[in-house]
């Protein structure tokens, strides 16, 4: 196979999974989020807040307790919002589709490459 032929097995792979119920409702979800100012906002001030702590931590700098007490507020505010939740369900089953495709990909390389030649216990059964 060309690779010219895998490009376009890949991009068909990247439009089906584009057009899977994942990412429809991780789409909706994210508009959801987007029109309600309030959840917005919060996890604006999460995602400012943590990355400024992990630059502190990176830097070797030291955290204050009310830095950290400010951040776990904000984690307890984000579980407690249901459009947060829905988002980070909805991201999740996302990631559980694409995890299944890469390893799917990675059986058929696998057994493509010989990973199936000591029988079916090598690459976890299925062979047929």
């Amino acid at each position: 196979m060309t690779t010219d032929e895998i490009i376009r097995l890949a991009f068909q792979l990247g439009t089906a999974v584009a057009e899977s119920d994942e990412v429809d409702r991780l789409k909706a979800i994210q508009m959801k989020l987007n029109q309600d100012k309030d959840a917005y906002d919060l996890l604006m001030r999460y995602q400012d807040a943590r990355m400024k702590l992990d630059n502190k931590y990176q830097d070797g700098l030291l955290v204050t307790k009310a830095e950290e007490d400010h951040l776990r507020i904000l984690e307890q505010q984000l579980t407690a919002n249901s459009i947060i939740n829905e988002l980070i369900e909805a991201q999740e089953s996302f990631n559980n589709l694409m995890q299944a495709v890469y390893f799917a990909m990675n059986q058929a390389i696998s057994m493509n490459a010989g990973g199936c030649s000591d029988g079916c216990e090598g690459c976890g059964g299925g062979c047929s």
